[in-house]
């Protein structure tokens, strides 16, 4: 298969040049925490293994659920006492919804939320495997337009945090100035002073450029190599040029969807159809793959944004009178949007229930070690704090009103709760894995 054949070499190597960027400010509490981090990940790597025993962890579960009980009824109160809901029984619905989840989520073991996790989040973006390749091509499978934009918005900051590589909203996101340089790279391959041209800063050290794109080439799994030039053009003397290209494996299931490689020159044409949503799924299959030997804010982040994506499929959709002006909106799809209650939207009650759907999410994805790398300490509020603003950054706003598409992992976790919940009241659901 061509997919298998040796990259060629990059056949030309432009000059290099400098251009000055902009940096975004959203996500500096997260480069913060991202550094202390680093520094302590080493520091700290005996005294997780020691919290991670056995011993320590035998009651984790049981105590997750009950601290997860608690804090919606905390939340539940909270709605309550306010009232900031214009829709008429959109606070009632919420009540609902929430009384519904803290009835039912705890029972049998949790099994609602356990599978939740295991058949939603993981068939949708983070297979339990560690083939890197078949984790790719499960999470490419399952791309829809609006899923696809709703996880891109989520990881857009947080990878551009985790290399301090944050380009202009001008220029486009991190991963849409990535999807440029292959773009218009010779065969398939980014040279790496490309790169530095395109994120270089004048204003900060070229220490600080290489460290993030070493950070970069990590995250998403691209290998290194590289050509000795015998003998330059400007200089005269031997050079080392480095490029980075897509793993093999990772060629090979590109190959036909989103380039073109030539069985005989082994050549790579991209096709119109590569975007920014390979690298988000390269990003999340090499997560995946890997998810044991992950730094703790590499699991903090992923978590975040997986229990975001939870907690927008736990909003009930309201029943709006057919009068409601919405109607008229022309963005407005009332077969694929729903109007997400104010109430939902306080941020005490995200407080409430955020910090701890977290904490799930990590032990259900990486059990003692993930869960012993949840903190929350004052740099970890503050960022679930910042995951909590896009809540609005991943909706649609119209008239208004703050409306929750329904793709498809959403109608998948509102069926999986619907149809335990009915097997829960009748008796039959056993459990599961």
């Amino acid at each position: 298969m061509g997919a298998t054949k040796r990259q060629k070499k990059p056949k030309d190597v432009p000059e290099e040049r400098e251009e000055s960027e902009e940096s975004l400010e959203d996500f500096e509490d997260l480069e913060e925490f991202s550094d202390e981090t680093e520094e302590s990940e080493v520091k700290t790597e005996s005294e997780n293994e020691e919290k991670e025993t056995p011993q320590e962890f035998i009651e984790v579960w049981p105590k997750l659920l009950s601290d997860f009980t608690t804090h919606i009824q905390k939340a539940i109160v909270l709605i309550r006492e306010r009232d900031v809901d214009e829709i008429p029984g959109a606070k009632e619905e919420l009540i609902t919804r929430l009384t519904n989840i803290m009835n039912y989520f705890p029972k049998n073991e949790g099994v609602i939320l356990k599978k939740i996790v295991s058949d939603s989040i993981e068939k949708s973006f983070f297979p339990r495997t560690d083939d890197i390749s078949q984790a790719f091509n499960q999470i490419l499978n399952a791309r829809t337009p609006d899923q696809d934009y709703i996880i891109q918005e989520a990881l857009n900051g947080f990878i551009a945090s985790e290399t301090n590589l944050l380009a202009s909203s001008k220029e486009g996101t991190l991963i849409d100035r990535l999807v440029e340089l292959f773009r218009k790279s010779t065969n398939f391959s980014i040279i790496e002073h490309q790169f530095y041209n395109m994120f270089g800063n004048p204003n900060k050290p070229r220490k600080f450029l290489k460290d993030g794109f070493q950070k970069l080439v990590t995250i998403f799994g691209l290998e290194r190599d590289t050509l000795i030039v015998e003998k330059d053009m400007r200089t005269s003397q031997p050079r080392e040029i480095v490029f980075y290209r897509f793993p093999v494996e990772i060629l090979a299931v590109l190959n036909g969807r989103f380039v073109e490689v030539n069985p005989e020159s082994g050549e790579i044409v991209v096709l119109p159809q590569f975007d920014k949503m390979v690298f988000t799924s390269l990003f999340l299959a090499n997560l995946a793959a890997n998810r044991m030997k992950q730094s703790k804010y590499m699991i903090n982040g992923v978590c975040n944004i997986f229990a975001l994506i939870i907690i927008l499929s736990f909003m009930p959709p309201l029943k709006l009178d057919p009068s409601n002006p919405i109607f008229k909106q022309g963005n407005f799809d009332p077969a694929r949007m729903s109007v997400i209650p104010k109430s939902w939207l306080m941020k005490n009650v995200m407080v409430e229930i955020f910090p701890t759907l977290v904490a799930i999410v990590a032990y259900l994805h990486g059990g003692n070690q993930w869960y012993g790398k949840i903190e929350l300490t004052e740099a970890r509020i503050k960022i679930h704090k910042q995951t909590v603003f896009l809540l609005k950054d991943i909706n649609k706003w119209v008239l208004g009103n703050l409306c929750r598409v329904e793709i498809p992992i959403f109608v998948e976790i509102a069926n999986i709760f619907q149809t335990i919940a009915v097997g829960l009241e009748s008796g039959q659901e056993k459990g599961v894995r």
